[in-house]
């Protein structure tokens, strides 16, 4: 069964606003999207077709190899299942920036197993691991599990970062290239997490509407745990072995 969320109904609404929508057969509304239209008193009505006026995509020749009518188009992806979309659009964009983090977290998993320091490399894999639930609950439209790290909650997390010198011994710091190798890719990677939220901020939210404020929540952490990854580190947290 095909889903229809609320950033493809707010896609449409803003190309051409309209007062109802006919629900194609075998489709559902995820829970967002039925709040949009209800919050619009948009009229649902279940029916064969939609008619969000959407006009069938159709190839541009290219002077190259043509392809058939059934083929999709090599600028358009899935967004769900049969759903196409521009692979410009946010939602692809966030996975891919999504992928991408999650190639650098295993570089530096590679990187702090080969230094020694084994309790480091664990923690990042435990960060690849929720990255990976997160990329999945996103693809399904599945609720994403609260960011929990040790046992901390989102809240400790935010904590542990802000107030490094109580709980790690030292004070903020700016990274520099004498910290070492280590510590300068866990900064690449801090600076990553947070474009990978910008992007997502992108995706989800739009004219004071939030689609998925889990996933925002949890990649706001993110930074703030990589930060306490560093100062772990520089505070000899961490121990070779």
């Amino acid at each position: 069964m095909r889903v229809i969320t609320e950033i493809e109904l707010r896609d449409e609404y803003k190309k051409a606003p309209f007062t109802s929508f006919k629900l194609p057969e075998g489709c559902r509304l995820t829970p967002s999207a039925a709040q949009f239209l209800s919050e619009r008193k948009i009229e649902v009505t279940t029916g064969q077709q939609a008619s969000m006026n959407k006009k069938p995509v159709k190839e541009k020749s290219t002077g190259g190899n043509k392809g058939n009518g059934n083929e999709k188009p090599e600028y358009m992806t899935h967004l769900r299942e049969t759903e196409l979309i521009s692979k410009a659009h946010p939602v692809i964009r966030f996975r891919g920036k999504l992928d991408t983090f999650e190639a650098l977290l295993l570089s530096a998993i590679i990187e702090a197993e080969g230094a020694g320091y084994q309790e480091l490399a664990r923690d990042l894999q435990d960060l690849l691991d929720y990255s990976r639930q997160m990329m999945r609950a996103e693809v399904k439209e599945e609720p994403l599990a609260q960011i929990k790290f040790r046992g901390w909650s989102p809240q400790e997390i935010r904590e542990r970062s802000h107030y490094v010198k109580k709980y790690y011994d030292i004070n903020h710091f700016t990274p520099q290239a004498g910290h070492g190798r280590l510590v300068v890719q866990l900064n690449y990677l801090r600076t990553q997490a947070r474009e990978l939220e910008l992007t997502a901020i992108d995706a989800f939210y739009s004219d004071a509407q939030v689609e998925r404020e889990d996933i925002l929540q949890a990649l706001n952490r993110f930074s703030s745990l990589i930060y306490i990854f560093m100062a772990q580190l520089l505070s000899g947290h961490y121990k070779i072995g």
